[in-house]
């Protein structure tokens, strides 16, 4: 009875211990969780609005009558082209500045920073620990027409009369996006920076290279990841934003500020949806096209 006991329990062990070497049954222990949560509150959630595109809104109410004049209206209606025109140019731009001023940044405190890189990162971190409402707010208050820097531009005799581009414009779109999203430009960057080894820098010079063409040929090359990475986290917050057009556009037509419309005062949620498709559809050619050209597995 003992070795039959002893029999099965070794039996059972083999069992366990082949199945905690099979690849796939480690996959679903490890991911399994995700890919069920995943599932149900993204890909469900964009299931649910991927219908609703498909749908009518008659009476504020829902119709379930499948068409496609939602996605028309979407890419046709004048208002919804300009507001994808100027979401497009202005992450794009957003983007392109971001990158301008975040290189230099993360370049000195990875090369440069020395025992003071910690508290470097750290101040690029602060901005996080307040509300990005709170601080969207803030500028409103700087730059609008009694703003703060209007009434130094005005007090220096350094213009005649109040500007009124930094406010509700597509400008001040464009700087409120360069603001928020600036440390997820330069985080990344860092990231890779500081990961180049500096041997290959010295190297470089040893064979004769300026400090210019080990930048060009060494360093800027090793860091791509990272402008990548940078690059993806500012392009799609910059697209899906609502919040800085809404503070800051004042009425700038912008695809965050029409999906809102729609699923406000517009009382279309079908169209609504329809943009917001259309949206992630954009994003995800952008993502795409994005990846690659680079590996996953540096950029993350």
């Amino acid at each position: 009875m003992a070795d039959s006991t002893d029999t099965t329990t070794v039996s059972n062990v083999g069992r366990i211990d082949r199945l905690a070497e099979n690849k796939y049954a480690q996959l679903l222990v490890t991911a399994g969780p995700v890919v069920v949560f995943e599932a149900i509150f993204f890909l469900g959630a964009l299931t649910i609005m991927l219908l609703i595109a498909t749908w009518e809104m008659q009476d504020f109410t829902l119709v379930r009558q499948f068409n496609i004049n939602n996605f028309t209206d979407a890419l046709t209606k004048l208002q919804n082209i300009q507001a994808f025109k100027t979401t497009i140019l202005v992450a794009s731009l957003s983007t392109i500045t971001t990158a301008i001023f975040a290189f230099p940044v993360a370049y000195y405190i990875a090369m440069y920073g020395g025992e003071y890189k910690n508290q470097l990162v750290a101040l690029i971190i602060v901005p996080f620990w307040t509300n990005y409402v709170v601080r969207i707010f803030g500028w409103r208050s700087i730059l609008s027409t009694d703003g703060i820097l209007n009434k130094l531009l005005l007090s220096t005799g350094i213009v005649d009369e109040p500007l009124g581009f930094l406010l509700n414009s597509r400008f001040a779109i464009y700087f409120g996006l360069v603001y928020l999203w600036l440390p997820f430009m330069i985080l990344p960057l860092y990231s890779s920076l500081e990961g180049i080894d500096r041997s290959l820098i010295e190297a470089a010079k040893d064979l004769g290279a300026s400090k210019f063409q080990a930048f060009r040929y060494v360093v800027f090359p090793l860091s791509i990841p990272g402008l990548l990475a940078g690059t993806i986290f500012v392009f799609i917050f910059s697209m899906g934003s609502f919040i800085v057009p809404s503070l800051l556009g004042g009425g700038t037509p912008f695809i965050g500020t029409r999906i809102e419309y729609e699923f406000g005062f517009g009382a279309d949620w079908p169209a609504g949806s329809a943009l917001g498709t259309i949206l992630m559809i954009i994003v995800l050619v952008t993502l795409g096209t994005l990846i690659r050209h680079a590996n996953m597995e540096d950029i993350f």
